[in-house]
């Protein structure tokens, strides 16, 4: 099997979730975002028209129509002059009316484009849509339930064209798309609450042939990484089948997490088998130009320009800005951690701010504990508590102190850690809690001497050795010191000590 003689050729279908207060088509609660903060309780954000009783009829949700609109504007897409609801027809138990409020020929959004790792891919259409309810299979019973909550929550779907050929793209056209999402506050995407769902459609053909090959559609991935194995999968799946000469069959595939592969769930409908005819209770959406215009004015800054300026006006890596600005309100947090350190700059004396290569010189640095800090500890620690920035008491003043006391070596990584802990848990002021904690290292000469002086008379063959060339010991020393301080020495001072009495 060679999967490098055949070419992938992936479009993506993604649905989103709106932030909105109330569904689609009814006042009923929107409470998808309550989910992992509060126990909700089955079917208790219902109402006769999100359970397509007989008799009840729909009025749209005007916010979750202005965001489509905003999204398409985000993503350089054409806005209908006219778009309308349609009614998208098939039975399945989540879905209570027997047919879907969708959008088929006439979408709010049309030809955008998103540019991943330096190629366009185009943007089909993006269009407005209400949720199914949530079916849920108790183990060891021979039934399923249904809960309604999710019924009729707006679900925005974007499909993209097949312009995408590795599954690192698709990955990241879905991580970029996050971003845009979290930042013009349509939606938080969050995959693993099934905000976002992402499923892939992917054929395989010759590299060079003027044909593509049978697709084959992969359901309900819900997390970027799921999206990137199953297209790996599938690539070498069908490698092996056109290799041994079989066909392709045009089916709908799950993606089975625990056994990394994908499974058939069944041969793929078409658009004619969902008998689309227009929604007889909804009027017809017209968007002028004043409308339009007055959405995009409210656009902010979006990802990709976002991580240029960081790039440029902050010193961040590119690496660094893209995770840093995934997440809208980490990236205000980041922003004015930066800014605050600027201020502190600025309060030095021997430093001048307003000269731009003084700036560069001390901002690489600070830019690069700033960044390392966030990532690697403060995102952690968040998520071992299940928390966001916004929920803890955490102020980008107390971290820019947080930053510098690093920056000035007043404390070590390990007791930095504890000390970030208790600000989230405390929300106190950084230097208070280093004192009121202990944790800030010991610079006092007179405090260190005697704890040196201890070591050196407690190792005697170490000291022998050392004394004979053996200069590796000193690491030894330093970690002996470090234990006995309990981590609070000065590193350098401490090494320096120790190199002095054994000399």
């Amino acid at each position: 099997m060679k999967t490098d003689k055949y070419l992938p050729t992936i479009g993506l279908e993604i649905h989103t979730q709106l932030k909105t207060k109330s569904k689609m088509f009814c006042g009923c609660e929107n409470n998808s975002w309550k989910i992992g903060q509060e126990e909700l309780k089955p079917n208790s954000a219902i109402c006769p028209v999100c359970t397509g009783q007989p008799g009840s009829l729909p009025v749209a949700n005007e916010t979750a129509i202005k965001m489509v609109v905003k999204t398409g504007l985000a993503l350089n897409c054409n806005i209908a002059v006219e778009s309308k609801f349609d009614r998208k027809n098939y039975f399945y138990p989540d879905l209570p009316k027997g047919y879907q409020i969708s959008q088929y020929d006439q979408p709010i959004c049309q030809y955008g484009f998103l540019e991943i790792n330096q190629h366009k891919i185009g943007i089909t259409r993006i269009h407005l849509e209400e949720d199914t309810a949530k079916s849920t299979h108790p183990a060891g019973t021979d039934y399923s339930l249904i809960d309604f909550n999710r019924a009729g929550i707006p679900l925005m779907e974007l499909v993209t064209e097949p312009d995408i050929h590795s599954a690192k793209d698709a990955a990241d056209f879905c991580r970029q798309l996050q971003a845009i999402m979290r930042a013009i506050e349509v939606s938080d995407a969050d995959m693993e609450k099934s905000q976002m769902r992402c499923e892939v459609n992917i054929s395989l053909a010759l590299k060079n042939s003027n044909q593509l090959g049978t697709k084959v559609e992969i359901k309900n991935l819900n997390s970027f990484k799921s999206v990137e194995r199953s297209i790996q999968y599938e690539i070498i799946r069908q490698s092996k089948l056109l290799d041994q000469a079989e066909k392709i069959k045009h089916q709908t595939r799950g993606w089975n997490e625990l056994e990394q592969k994908t499974f058939v769930q069944r041969n793929k409908e078409q658009a004619g088998d969902y008998r689309y005819f227009p929604e007889p209770d909804l009027p017809i959406l017209k968007f002028n130009q004043e409308y339009i215009k007055k959405i995009k004015s409210q656009l902010p800054e979006l990802p990709q320009e976002k991580i240029k300026r960081f790039q440029e006006q902050y010193n961040f890596s590119s690496t660094d800005c893209k995770l840093l600005v995934q997440n809208k309100a980490l990236a205000d947090f980041t922003e004015n951690t930066m800014s605050e350190l600027r201020a502190w700059l600025a309060d030095m004396d021997q430093v001048d701010i307003e000269d731009e290569q003084t700036w560069q010189k001390y901002s690489q640095k600070l830019s690069r504990l700033t960044a390392n800090w966030i990532i690697n500890k403060l995102s952690g620690i968040l998520s071992s508590h299940k928390k966001t920035i916004e929920q803890v008491n955490l102020t980008p003043e107390n971290f820019a102190e947080f930053i510098t006391l690093i920056y000035a070596s007043k404390v070590n990584s390990t007791n930095a850690v504890k000390l970030l802990e208790q600000m989230i848990k405390t929300g106190g002021d950084p230097s208070d809690i280093l004192e009121d904690q202990g944790l800030h290292l010991i610079e006092n000469l007179s405090d260190l001497e005697p704890v040196v002086d201890k070591i050196i008379a407690d190792f005697p063959d170490q000291v022998s050795a050392y004394k004979s060339g053996k200069q590796t010991l000193l690491k030894f020393f330093i970690g002996q010191t470090m234990k006995a301080t309990s981590g609070k020495a000065n590193p350098k001072m401490a090494e320096e000590l120790i190199i002095q009495k054994l000399s």
